[in-house]
């Protein structure tokens, strides 16, 4: 039977197949044999999830196809669809210029600039670099810089799109030779300053992103970055070894677009925290410090401590006593993490598989926001074929190398970091808190109301919408429509008051200031409003802050002149705690659109009053 003639189906069934043999043996052959394969299926984006999707264009100076190759099955691996478009060979001014070009008719959700600084250069550069002027030198320099800003500005004019422009790689020679640091711009000077510029034109740019193509090349080996038979025969410039390497790189990005980045990390203690086993060396005998290999294990925890400080969530998962355990972590004097630094915690004898269930269970976060790492082999391959939505860390056998194996993950990217990130960690330490005080109350109310809840619902801002764009692409169980917007997207909208309404709300109670938490976008239309977007961190679900800002939108509308407000209900696999929030609030259903289910309230009829006991404020 014919690949082209198989049912969708079947096509889906094979590309799972196909992905799975490169999971399990990445080599290049693979990759190109799996890429060959999955262009002969019969794949179908029917019944697709649109955040599944992803279209990306590639604009070169150079031969970018067996990037493709590497491009497309690294998303492909990320649970993603992608479709690539590839501009024709160093056409890329020519397609970013022309507003009918195929760039533009493609409609990209992520375009990828990969230009070389040599393409720039006039052929005259490096022969006569000696003899250049440091004013000569400037001048190149902006002149290189303004034709990549000039171009970007365009693209960025008519495409939301996420731009990735690559810096340039630094050469490893110099004609100066051994004296090109004491030149004031020397050759390899020349090009890190273009480096720095480029990196500070787009600092705060949330739209455009500079991918260090030199730090990879530094890492990989700038001498193994470029096949040079390739480049003289076909214009390649990137080695066979280098290109999954910056393949991987853009991945990364895209995943933080897609929002299919993990959030948690869950950790085993003997021999991933310390060295041995507790049950059998005692508090005194375990490796931590004061030894070559103890020493591995506390910078372990310091790159843990280090995510925890950016904002990704720790959790333990071990089978051990949990009071020796409890007390190494408490009290030892090498340990680096503390028991706040865990936002929960099974140091039980159960199974590990249980006891992730119930760990995502407690954290409220899906399976497929978590990582395990865990020394043991069987306990990883019984996590892997017990709940495959769950990476698994193939943690190497020597401690010596845990670092730079979590280092080399590229699932733990955002696009944005707030402060309210940054703080996650010790919001979940006293989420557990909370947690102990409701077990001790009857009454839900009552417990809601010892709470001392406080809600600041305000209109977005610049301090604002670096959260509400990360709240809007990470948040998954309470959002009502799953709707993913770019930073340049919500700056947009919040740039059109006429037209929308971003709101952000702040909660906090007597444990602690969660943060913006919520967020609602509103559409304006002549005679209703429609909620767009509305949504809620996990960690505030039960509270009952979800209908304060509802008040507060309802109050809004009235003080327009509009009394229809439109709810707008997109079910997905993780939103169903979302499901009754109309209903729960008064709304009809009137009609469903595909897969969207629309709700009305008639606020001459109806209105929705916040909880009295909260205190609410507005900006």
């Amino acid at each position: 039977m014919k690949k082209d003639l198989e049912s969708p189906n079947e096509a889906h069934s094979l590309l799972n197949e196909i992905l799975e043999e490169v999971r399990r043996n990445p080599t290049p052959l693979n990759y190109w044999n799996a890429y060959r394969r999955i262009r002969k299926l019969n794949l179908s984006d029917k019944g697709i999830p649109e955040n599944k999707k992803v279209k990306i264009a590639v604009l070169s100076s150079f031969t970018v196809d067996p990037l493709v190759v590497y491009l497309d099955i690294k998303t492909r691996l990320a649970g993603l669809y992608p479709k690539i478009y590839v501009a024709p060979f160093n056409q890329y001014p020519q397609e970013i210029m022309d507003k009918k070009s195929q760039l533009y008719i493609f409609d990209p959700d992520v375009i990828i600039i990969a230009v070389q600084a040599e393409s720039l250069l006039n052929e005259d550069f490096l022969p006569n670099f000696t003899q250049i002027s440091d004013d000569e030198k400037r001048e190149k320099e902006k002149e290189v810089i303004n034709h990549l800003k000039n171009l970007i500005s365009i693209l960025t004019s008519r495409t939301d799109g996420l731009v990735l422009v690559n810096n340039f790689i630094v050469p490893w020679f110099s004609p100066l030779g051994i004296l090109d640091n004491k030149e004031e711009i020397g050759y390899r000077r020349f090009f890190q300053e273009l480096n720095e510029v480029l990196t500070e034109i787009y600092r705060e740019n949330r739209q455009v992103y500079v991918v260090d193509l030199e730090s990879l090349a530094s890492k990989h080996g700038k001498s193994r970055c470029i096949n040079y038979k390739m480049y003289y025969r076909g214009s390649i410039a990137l080695s066979e070894s280098f290109l999954p390497v910056v393949a991987d790189e853009y991945a990364a990005y895209i995943k933080a677009l897609k929002n299919l980045t993990r959030k948690c990390i869950v950790l085993d203690l003997d021999n991933v925290l310390w060295g041995g086993i507790l049950g059998e060396e005692g508090f005194d005998g375990i490796k931590l410090g004061d030894s070559p290999e103890g020493e591995a294990y506390v910078d372990f925890q310091r790159l843990l401590l280090s995510y925890y400080n950016r904002g990704v969530i720790l959790a333990i998962n071990s089978k051990n006593n949990r009071e020796d355990a409890l007390k190494v972590i408490r009290e030892h004097p090498n340990m680096i993490l503390r028991e706040k630094n865990f936002a929960a915690m099974r140091i039980n004898w159960r199974d590990k598989v249980e006891n992730m269930i119930s760990l995502a269970e407690e954290l409220n976060i899906g399976l497929d926001s978590m990582i395990f790492i865990d020394d043991s082999p069987q306990e990883r391959e019984r996590m892997r074929q017990a709940l495959p939505q769950v990476y698994v860390l193939d943690l190497p056998p020597s401690p010596f190398e845990y670092c730079e194996s979590l280092k080399s993950i590229n699932d733990l990217n955002t696009l944005t970091l707030s402060e309210e990130d940054k703080r996650r960690g010790e919001m979940y330490y006293a989420r557990r808190k909370r947690m102990e005080l409701m077990k001790s109350i009857r009454s839900l109310e009552d417990f809601l109301r010892s709470l001392n809840i406080a809600v600041e619902i305000k209109y977005a801002d610049s301090f604002s919408i670096p959260r509400i764009t990360s709240l809007i692409n990470r948040t998954n169980q309470f959002n009502l429509t799953t709707r993913r917007y770019t930073q340049a997207e919500v700056e947009k909208m919040s740039s059109q008051p006429d037209k929308y309404l971003i709101y952000s709300m702040r909660v906090a109670d007597k444990f602690g200031d969660e943060g913006i938490v919520g967020v609602a976008i509103v559409k304006k239309e002549e005679k209703e409003w429609v909620i767009d977007s509305f949504l809620l961190s996990c960690r505030v679900i039960g509270r009952k802050v979800e209908t304060a800002l509802l008040a507060k939108i309802i109050e809004d509308a009235r003080k327009s002149g509009v009394f229809i407000l439109i709810g707008e209900y997109i079910p997905t696999s993780k939103n169903e705690p979302a499901s009754s929030f109309y209903r729960d609030h008064g709304f009809e259903m009137i009609e469903k659109k595909g897969n969207m289910i629309r709700w009305r309230l008639d606020l001459k009829r109806a209105t929705v009053k916040t909880p009295e006991w909260m205190r609410v404020t507005y900006g």
